[in-house]
């Protein structure tokens, strides 16, 4: 085979650190198009050189009747090149119902699915993609047109993960080039006429407007502004990492991150935490630019404020951290007859055991011996008028858990202790003294504990 401009491009792009080397696999997305014919024959050809299989992998998207006749043009194709083939189908219009998405974006995630099944089961080194220049350009007037910041007109990346796209310099123009020089016939997708699509409008209407009226190299141009968005991107990438470090933990499925840290912090860094907590956390499904600027301006809101979010969550500020997680079910307040000694059986799963002690009072985080009056006691949630009397001073119980830092998101649902409006035990809280007799009285001691499900104590 003689060397084309875009074979020897290829070779260059499939070099240096990570290239594959002999004995090992790529496979290759082959559609049938222009690209990923031009491709498959450039690497077919480097393959041998180096001594590195190539594998082709075609998918039919359930979309057209030809597709039929697109899957036959590929074996074809392979066996002139040398190539083993792999074919798989996908419903596409099927994923998208369900998705609530577009076609585009359905055959999307359809097509890198069946490529990395495709690359698992042959032991691929890399998967292949056949994206080229003018993808490129189109990719990023498209996330222009969506409001993207850096991270998304970064557009395509020539390396991300096992993925290489080593046309993504080529002009479209060498592709054909490519083509006629060695002979080689390719399908076309009448779907990419089809103005329903955005990307097709983009590449027919609007890029040779721009070519026509301000910048005949517009697609270079645009594909250049790409790469340098995203070397600046992998810097703050790096950046953001490093205040993720510092701000961010996690708590079961939920991320907390410092509130302090948050405002102190470049915005741009910000934006970049709060998606990757979001990303973290669910997904970034529904997640648009207000979420982001919302769930920043909360570094700055008061202590119990909530959010809602996409898919189910909710952002919540929990004293000097932002909490992003699943949203809570609705809680529904409960009042038992605690009888000493007994054991009672809580919602959620937890039993409470209560018998007499000796004392004196003392508590841990699921058990306490409490000073109790003589009466019924009963285990419950909170109630507008409970007090609770500590260090020799009678308080609130809003303000009690307020001032040990409790979240107000777990308040509603702590099982409490209480003879009347009288608290005597908060799970995870210290022993809490009687109010109507000093510790050193005689006085009858219950003791408690918490067994079963993990308590609901902060």
């Amino acid at each position: 085979m003689r060397p084309t401009l875009l074979s020897t491009r290829v070779a260059r792009a499939l070099s240096g650190p990570g290239a594959p080397c002999a004995g090992q696999t790529l496979v290759a997305g082959l559609s049938g198009g222009p690209d990923s014919v031009a491709l498959l024959d450039a690497l077919a050809a480097l393959g041998l050189r180096r001594g590195f299989r190539v594998v082709a992998a075609h998918l039919d998207h359930g979309l057209r009747p030809s597709a039929k006749d697109d899957a036959a043009f590929c074996r074809e194709l392979c066996q002139r090149l040398g190539v083993p083939l792999r074919v798989g189908s996908a419903d596409v219009a099927g994923r998208a119902a369900r998705d609530g998405a577009g076609l585009e974006e359905a055959a999307r995630k359809e097509r890198y699915a069946f490529l990395r099944r495709v690359g698992e089961e042959e032991g691929a080194a890399a998967i292949v993609v056949a994206h080229t220049r003018d993808d490129q350009a189109e990719t990023l007037l498209l996330r222009l047109l969506r409001g993207a910041g850096r991270r998304g007109l970064a557009a395509m990346r020539e390396r991300s993960g096992r993925l290489r796209r080593p046309l993504l310099s080529v002009a479209r123009s060498e592709v054909m080039d490519h083509l006629r020089a060695r002979g080689l016939p390719w399908r076309e997708d009448p779907t990419n006429a089809d103005p329903s699509f955005v990307r097709n409008r983009v590449r027919a209407e609007l890029l040779p407007y721009l070519e026509s009226r301000f910048n005949p190299a517009a697609r270079e141009t645009l594909a250049r502004a790409a790469a340098v968005l995203a070397e600046e991107d992998d810097l703050l990438a790096e950046l953001a990492g490093a205040l993720w470090a510092r701000l961010a933990r996690r708590e079961g499925e939920a991320v907390l991150l410092s509130r302090d840290e948050l405002r102190r912090a470049p915005r741009a860094l910000g934006r970049r935490v709060v998606r990757r907590a979001l990303e973290e956390t669910g997904g970034l499904r529904g997640v648009g630019h207000v979420h982001v600027e919302k769930l920043l301006a909360l570094a700055a809101a008061a202590s119990g404020r909530r959010m809602p979010l996409p898919g189910g969550r909710e952002a919540f500020v929990r004293f000097g951290e932002i909490l992003i997680g699943d949203r809570p079910a609705p809680h529904r307040p409960f009042a038992l007859d605690l009888p000493v000694p007994g054991r009672v059986e809580l919602p959620g799963g937890q039993t409470l055991l209560a018998r007499p002690d000796s004392g004196p009072a003392a508590a841990a985080e699921r058990s306490a011996v409490v000073a109790a009056p003589e009466g019924p006691l009963v285990v419950r949630t909170r109630r507008a008028g409970d007090r609770v009397r500590s260090a020799s001073r009678e308080l609130s119980l809003k303000r009690y858990l307020i001032d040990r830092r409790v979240p107000a998101d777990l308040r509603s649902r702590l099982p409490l202790v209480a003879a009347g409006s009288q608290v005597l035990w908060v799970p995870g809280q210290p022993a809490i003294e009687r109010e109507d007799a000093p510790l050193t009285d005689p006085q009858r001691f219950v003791r408690l504990e918490l067994v079963g499900a993990e308590a609901s104590a902060p």
